[in-house]
C-alpha cells in the first residue's frame, strides 16, 4: 500500500513536472531563419546638377546645390574628388567651371579614395548653411559658411562619415547666383 502510494505520488509529481514545462513562460523561443540585411542599391553613375531644379535667384540654395552636388562621389567610378565639382558646373562662374573642369582626373586620388574604390562605396554629402558670421550680402556679391556632412557606405555596411565646413563666395550674374570661389577650412 505504502508502495502503491509513493508510485502515485511519483507519477503526479512527473506529470506536474511535464505540464509546468509546458506551460513555462520562458522567453525563449525556437529558432527563426536568419535574414539577411537589405542591400543598397549603390548608382552606377551621378548626374550632372540641372540649375533649373534650383531657385538661383537664392544664394543659400545656390550654395546648398554645389555642396552636395560637389561632394557627393563615386570613388569606383570618379576619377577623383574634381568629378563632384564638374558635375556642379552649372552653378559656377564660367571661369570656375572651366578651371575645374579642367583638373579632372589629373590628380592622384589619394590611399583613402582607392579604398573606398575598392570596396565600391560611394560618399553622400548633405549639406546645410552654417551659422557662422560672413560678410553682408550685396547686389553683386555674398559669401555662405557651409557644412558638408560626406558619409561613406557600400552596398552592405557603413564606412565612414566626415563633416567639412566651406566657405563660398557667389557673385550674381544677371540674376542668377553663381559659386566664384570656395575654401574649405
Amino acid at each position: 500500500m505504502i508502495r502503491r502510494a509513493l508510485t502515485s505520488v511519483a507519477a503526479l509529481s512527473l506529470v506536474a513536472a511535464v505540464v509546468a514545462g509546458c506551460s513555462s513562460s520562458s522567453q525563449e523561443s525556437a529558432p527563426q531563419p536568419t535574414e539577411t540585411a537589405p542591400t543598397k542599391v549603390m548608382p552606377s553613375t551621378l548626374p550632372a546638377l540641372d540649375a533649373s531644379t534650383i531657385d538661383t535667384s537664392d544664394p543659400d540654395a545656390v550654395a546648398i546645390a554645389f555642396a552636395e552636388t560637389s561632394y557627393t562621389l563615386l570613388p569606383g567610378v570618379d576619377p577623383d574628388m574634381n568629378a563632384g565639382m564638374a558635375r556642379a558646373a552649372a552653378v559656377l562662374e564660367p571661369k570656375l567651371a572651366s578651371d575645374i573642369r579642367g583638373q579632372v582626373g589629373r590628380s592622384s586620388p589619394g590611399y583613402e579614395w582607392n579604398q573606398w574604390a575598392q570596396a565600391g562605396a560611394m560618399v553622400d554629402a548633405t549639406a546645410a548653411i552654417d551659422t557662422q558670421e560672413v560678410p553682408p550680402q550685396t547686389d553683386r556679391e555674398a559669401y555662405r559658411m557651409v557644412r558638408v556632412t560626406q558619409t561613406v557606405e557600400n552596398s552592405t555596411r557603413f564606412i565612414a562619415q566626415r563633416q567639412l565646413v566651406l566657405l563660398l563666395t557667389l557673385v550674381n550674374i544677371d540674376g542668377e547666383w553663381k559659386v566664384s570661389r570656395l575654401t574649405q577650412l
